[in-house]
């Protein structure tokens, strides 16, 4: 018996893997800019907190079945929200970069 897909819940999926990426990428801004993180050592720190936090959900939340949850898991939870969050990222990393730096 094929798996039933209901897009409603497949959507409800997206906007729960969106927000915890959100989250993620506004955390590990602030966690680049307490470290004073700087170019390419920055960008590296993001990829690989938001790859642990994909991984995380895909994990916990996903219950290391995410064909039950998405239509194409490992593209949805991996690949599509990586680049969109990069703006939060970058924002939250130079105000707390300049905010560090001021003050040392």
């Amino acid at each position: 018996m094929p798996d039933i897909i209901y897009p409603p819940s497949i959507q409800s999926n997206h906007q729960k893997l969106q927000r915890a990426q959100d989250i993620a990428s506004l955390v590990l801004g602030i966690g680049a800019g307490i470290l004073t993180l700087e170019s390419a050592y920055g960008f590296s720190f993001y990829l690989v907190g938001i790859t642990i936090t994909n991984g995380m959900f895909f994990a916990v939340c996903c219950q290391n079945q995410p064909d039950k949850f998405f239509t194409n898991p490992i593209r949805d939870i991996f690949f599509e929200g990586i680049f969109s969050n990069v703006p939060g990222f970058i924002m939250m990393w130079c105000l707390v970069y300049a905010l560090v730096k001021v003050n040392s």
